[in-house]
């Protein structure tokens, strides 16, 4: 007799499991992707963290929190200026890297390109 039980079920139980999105608290539950603070025309950086906060890209969300993540670990076994430090090695050593990567793909395809960073270093 569960099914005389399951058709006497509130009305509120039933209309709220529709199969769409539960809607956030405080949010207006509408459109998945529209901001419900700022409407859908002005979406700005606020909608952008509530995208973040409620996973609606995944690779974004993911990145975003796994580097925040790493860093609070590492600002909690290392002081700041060591973390500061390594950091901007690990971005040097990416940068030099990749400068030797074009430089050799130049060589091989014996193409005259130049350097990879030539627009960030002029002055003019």
């Amino acid at each position: 007799m569960a099914e005389p039980s399951a058709a006497t079920q509130s009305p509120s139980v039933s209309s709220s499991s529709s199969g769409a999105e539960p809607s956030a608290p405080g949010g207006s539950g509408g459109s998945s992707g529209a901001c419900p603070a700022m409407g859908a025309k002005s979406c700005g950086s606020s909608c952008a963290v509530h995208d973040l906060i409620f996973w609606r890209d995944v690779k974004k969300t993911g990145f975003v929190f796994g580097t925040t993540l790493i860093v609070l670990l590492s600002l909690a076994a290392f002081s700041v200026i060591s973390v500061v430090s390594y950091l901007i090695l690990a971005l040097l050593s990416v940068t030099i890297g990749f400068r030797v990567y074009k430089s050799v793909i130049q060589a091989v395809q014996k193409s005259e390109e130049g350097h990879p960073f030539n627009s960030l270093s002029s002055c003019g």
